[in-house]
């Protein structure tokens, strides 16, 4: 395996590392704020589309933008 694609990996495992920390330390956040905000009980609400929109498209990009980088390594400029 050439030197550039060990260095994409280690990249793209940087990367997904820094994604999966992101988004552990603001769930806990969430989570231990919704817990001693006092009134720590279930509710019902609609969520708004365009968020709903954003949540599913992120992971897609997020894919997308790891995947360019690899094929281009792979395949050649």
């Amino acid at each position: 395996m050439g030197e550039l694609q060990q260095n994409l990996r280690w990249v793209l495992m940087v990367v997904c590392l820094l994604v999966f920390g992101v988004v552990f330390v603001v769930m806990l956040a969430s989570m231990w704020r919704h817990h001693h905000s006092g009134h720590a009980q279930a509710s019902n609400f609609h969520g708004s589309v365009a968020v709903e929109i954003c949540w599913a498209l992120a992971p897609c990009v997020i894919v997308v933008l790891m995947v360019l980088p690899t094929v281009r390594a792979i395949f050649g400029k």
